[in-house]
C-alpha cells in the first residue's frame, strides 16, 4: 500500500509551502543581492569605478580609503567625500553641493546598481518597490558584466 501523496501532488504541496513562507516572499532579488556595509567597503574602497546613468551618460570615480573620492563626468571633475551610513553608500561633493546615499545591489559578477535612499526609508529600494536604478557601475580592475557599457 502506497502512503502519502502521489509525487506530483507532494511536489506541488512543497512548492506551495515554500512560496507561502514569509522569508521566501519577502526576499526578492534586490534584498538577496543588496550589499552590506562590509561588502561595499571590500568591493569598492581603493578601486576605480566606471558607470552609466539611466540617460546613458558615462562617469567614473576613484574611491579612496581615506574617505575621499575623485568623480569625473565628461570634462568635469569633482572631489568628494564618501562614507557608509548603515548599509548605504553615501557621497557629498563640493561645487555644486550635491550627493546622496544609495543601496548597492549586485546584479552580476562585476555589475552593480545604485538605488537612491531617502532618509528614514524602511524598505530596500529597487525594482520590486517600483524604484529605478540611479546608476549602474563596475570596478575597472575586472571585465564589466553589465548589459550596457558606455564606450569611451
Amino acid at each position: 500500500m502506497r502512503r502519502g501523496l502521489p509525487s506530483c501532488a507532494a511536489s506541488l504541496a512543497v512548492a506551495l509551502a515554500i512560496a507561502a513562507t514569509p522569508c521566501a516572499r519577502a526576499q526578492g532579488p534586490v534584498e538577496r543581492n543588496a550589499m552590506s556595509r562590509d561588502e561595499v567597503v571590500a568591493a569598492f574602497v581603493d578601486q576605480q569605478l566606471s558607470g552609466v546613468y539611466p540617460s546613458g551618460t558615462p562617469w567614473s570615480e576613484m574611491i579612496r580609503a581615506d574617505g575621499t573620492s575623485d568623480y569625473r563626468e565628461g570634462g568635469n571633475r569633482r572631489e568628494g567625500r564618501w562614507w557608509m551610513r548603515r548599509d548605504e553608500f553615501c557621497f557629498r561633493y563640493d561645487l555644486p553641493l550635491s550627493g546622496g546615499c544609495f543601496r548597492v545591489v549586485r546584479v552580476g559578477t562585476n555589475c552593480y546598481e545604485l538605488y537612491a535612499v531617502n532618509p528614514g526609508q524602511e524598505t530596500v529600494p529597487g525594482p520590486q518597490t517600483g524604484a529605478n536604478w540611479n546608476g549602474r557601475m563596475w570596478r575597472d580592475d575586472a571585465a564589466p558584466t553589465c548589459e550596457e557599457r558606455p564606450t569611451s
